[in-house]
Order: C-alpha cells, then sequence, then structure tokens
C-alpha cells in the first residue's frame, strides 16, 4: 500500500508563546510511522523563540506548514486551522503535549475499521514540564451518555474525521476552557465514536497551565455550563468536583421564569455572608446582602417578582442599587418577574450590597414590618456565569 492509498492526517496545532515545548511537539509529529502526515501550527504572534523554532522546519515543503498573527485564542487557532486542513481526518495537538510513537497509524486504523465512527480516541498519559510520566487520565471509551458524567476524552489522543469536524462548525470559540469537551459531546449526540485501547498521547500539566491555575476560577464553571447546556442538568459526579455548587441541582431540570431558563446549578451561595431578606422572601424597603469576592465571583444576581398584596394590577417601580455605598445603577421590580445583574467589586474581600425600594407597603398580615418585593434567589456568579446568562434570550431585566 503506497503513501498517497493513505488518508492524509492534518495534526493542527494551536500555539502562544511555547518556545520551550513546540519542538518536542513537533518532533512527535514527525517521528510517527504513519507516512502521509501534515502538520499545521496556528501560531497567535508569539514574542518568544516560537517563530524561529517553527521557522527550522520551513523545509518540510506542504508536510509543515504555519502561521504567526494575533488571534482571538486557542479556539480560534483551532478553527483557523481547520480551514487550512487538507486531511480527511484531523488531530488536535496543543503545542505542549506530544504524541506516542505509533499514535497516528493506530487511530487512522481504527477508523478504517469502523468508518460508521466519527471520530476514534485512546489513552493519554500526563507528563511534567521536563516530560516524565506522571500518571494516566482516566479515559474510558465515549458515548452521549457517558459524557454527561465526565470528560473521558483526552484531546491529544482524539482524532476526528475532517467532515465530521466541519459539520460541527469547528469548536465553540466562546469558550476558554473546555472547548474540546463540548466538541465531544456535539459529536457524540450524532456520531459513534470507536475506542483505542491504547496510549497515544502526553498530556503536559504545570504549574502555569490553565488546567493548574484557572481549574476553580473559570474552568469548572464553564464546564457545568456546557453539560448543563447540552444535557438539563449537572451530574453527581460533577457536582463532586464542585462541592460550592447547590446539591439540589443534580438530575434536576432548569428552573422556568417566564420565557427564560436559569440553569439551577448555577450560582454560589456560600458565598453570601449576610441577608436581610425575611423567611417568607419578601424584601424590606432596604434591602442589603454581604457577598464575599475573589477575581472569580464578581456579579450579583437578584431574581424575584412584585405582588399586589389586596390583589389588584401589578405593579412596577425602580429601586436603587449601591455596592459599598457607590450607586451602580436603577432596576425595576417588576412582575412576572425580574432579574438584575449588579456589578461587584472584586479588588476587596466583601462587598455589601444596598438595595432601595421606590415603593413599599404595610404587611397586612398584622406583622410589623414594611414589605416591597419577594426575591426568590440571590446568587453570585463568577464572569462566564453571568456572560452564559446574558447569552440567553436577552436574559437580564433591569
Amino acid at each position: 500500500m503506497n503513501n498517497q492509498s493513505l488518508p492524509l492526517v492534518s495534526v493542527i496545532t494551536p500555539s502562544f508563546n511555547q518556545g520551550r515545548f513546540i519542538k518536542e511537539t513537533i518532533e512527535s509529529v514527525r517521528n510517527q510511522d504513519y507516512p502521509n502526515v501534515e502538520h499545521i501550527i496556528v501560531d497567535g504572534g508569539s514574542t518568544d523563540a516560537t517563530v524561529s523554532i517553527l521557522q527550522l522546519y520551513s523545509h518540510m515543503g506542504d508536510r509543515f506548514r504555519f502561521v504567526s498573527e494575533k488571534d482571538r485564542g486557542q479556539s480560534h487557532a483551532i478553527n483557523k486551522g481547520l480551514t487550512m486542513a487538507r486531511g480527511e481526518i484531523i488531530g488536535w495537538l496543543n503545542s505542549d503535549d506530544t504524541y506516542q510513537p505509533g499514535a497516528i497509524r493506530k487511530a487512522v486504523q481504527a477508523l478504517q475499521t469502523r468508518p460508521d465512527c466519527g471520530m476514534a480516541h485512546g489513552k493519554c498519559y500526563v507528563i511534567n514540564e521536563h516530560s516524565q510520566v506522571q500518571t494516566a487520565l482516566h479515559v474510558t471509551p465515549a458515548d452521549y451518555n457517558n459524557l454527561y458524567h465526565g470528560c473521558v476524552i483526552c484531546q491529544p489522543a482524539a482524532f476526528i474525521r475532517k467532515n465530521v469536524f466541519q459539520e460541527m462548525d469547528g469548536v465553540d470559540e466562546t469558550l476558554h476552557f473546555c472547548m474540546d469537551y463540548d466538541l465531544w459531546i456535539r459529536i457524540a449526540k450524532n456520531h459513534t465514536i470507536a475506542y483505542v485501547n491504547d496510549f497515544l498521547a502526553n498530556a503536559r500539566v504545570y504549574s502555569t497551565t490553565k488546567t493548574a491555575t484557572q481549574w476553580n476560577t473559570v474552568g469548572i464553571s464553564e464546564v457545568l455550563m456546557t453539560v448543563e447546556k447540552h444535557y438539563g442538568s449537572v451530574s453527581p459526579t460533577w457536582l463532586r468536583h464542585a462541592p460550592h455548587y447547590r446539591k439540589k441541582a443534580v438530575q434536576s431540570p432548569p428552573v422556568n421564569v417566564g420565557q427564560t431558563n436559569i440553569p439551577s446549578s448555577f450560582g454560589h451561595p456560600d458565598k453570601i455572608t449576610s441577608m436581610n431578606r425575611y423567611g417568607d422572601l419578601w424584601a424590606p424597603p432596604l434591602f442589603r446582602i454581604s457577598v464575599q469576592t475573589d477575581p472569580g465571583i464578581t456579579t450579583l444576581l437578584v431574581k424575584g417578582r412584585t405582588q399586589s398584596i389586596h390583589g389588584g394590577q401589578p405593579i412596577h417601580f425602580p429601586c436603587n442599587a449601591l455596592v459599598n455605598g457607590s450607586a451602580v445603577g436603577t432596576y425595576m421590580a417588576s412582575s412576572p418577574f425580574f432579574v438584575w445583574d449588579i456589578p461587584l467589586n472584586t479588588s476587596i474581600p466583601e462587598n455589601q450590597v444596598d438595595i432601595l425600594a421606590s415603593k413599599f407597603m404595610k404587611d397586612p398580615s398584622g406583622q410589623n414590618r414594611m414589605i416591597c418585593y419577594i426575591v426568590d434567589e440571590v446568587m453570585p456568579l463568577t464572569t462566564e456565569e453571568a456572560a452564559y446568562f446574558k447569552r440567553s434570550q436577552g436574559f437580564f431585566k433591569r
């Protein structure tokens, strides 16, 4: 069988300032025993030694191509590489990861044996910055059902048919942490995934990787949003990785508010240190909430509704919000529901949010208190959670 009868495999490598690892990544592709491979490096305009290293391989002609220009991040780079790729099969190898010997040959054989499969994946080692194997990632045969419980596919050990990748419109460029997991779920909805029971790649984990530095602040939030988006709930397995998320979200559908679905698993109620909402959910004229903040918690979401205690027409009135004594905006309390997004100051460890209602009434039940509106939810959110909500049907109603 000559080389031209074998399907061309295009390996796409997104890159940015990975000069310390990029040569090892390239060599792991060059040293494959599969002959029909092209390697495409999509560099985001690196300022370290990356470009000079890439230029060393220019003599390889069509087997090695690269671009170096500013882009919109890793997801955008992958999609750029997909438009450049000429192969029938796509490998996605990050600029600090490497292939195991024979990886491409084994993946191609799996896809040739299983023409019904849209992609194939195998096992993966975890290596450190010195390329020493530390452990093996948990990888199992993948389908739509078990992807609900976890990302059982290791990205550098995955190979996708190009037509399937294109059918998915590439990776979602709004995601910055789990764009690969989102892609696997979308593929699994409509295609069978082949499993190679062998080690195909090495995923490098070290102190400055996204996995090491952003999992708690960015990663887990984006993962849970992705799972909820595709499945409508978050699995117990994922929630064990995020104990600060509410356990009632397990296997529960999103909460429906008007025409908008609010995923019930989002928010960090443990960040609320005090709140003067009454036990029956009514808010006083000065509604005060104290919230612990950090670089991850940036928004306070307040979800509620007005209610006429005399059975008349729904009432609407403005409320002024102050954060740490400074005005941040005017919000409308209305029916059938309202949702407010109040920005927090992340530079200090705790924020005091005061919401002053322009209209209030005496409680007709005989309790000696003044009431304004009902507050169903108070949810501190990360930037990613807030962005997800804002994309959902014009979610916030000021």
